[in-house]
């Protein structure tokens, strides 16, 4: 399944959280999350850092 979503505006936390988008606890890697647009920005790099890394664990 492909899912397609707008900007997250620097919100992609609550945006693509399992409330938000419930369809991301049956996705498998065969599934794709499509952002038109950015994350956002972020001032500290660490921050930056710790967001995306917690992305990646979440990937079955």
């Amino acid at each position: 399944m492909i899912y397609i979503t707008g900007d997250t505006h620097g919100d992609w936390m609550s945006r693509l959280n399992t409330n938000a988008f419930p369809e991301q606890k049956s996705m498998t890697k065969q599934d794709y999350v499509i952002i038109c647009g950015d994350f956002g920005i972020w001032n500290d790099t660490k921050q930056e850092k710790h967001n995306l890394d917690l992305r990646r664990r979440r990937q079955p």
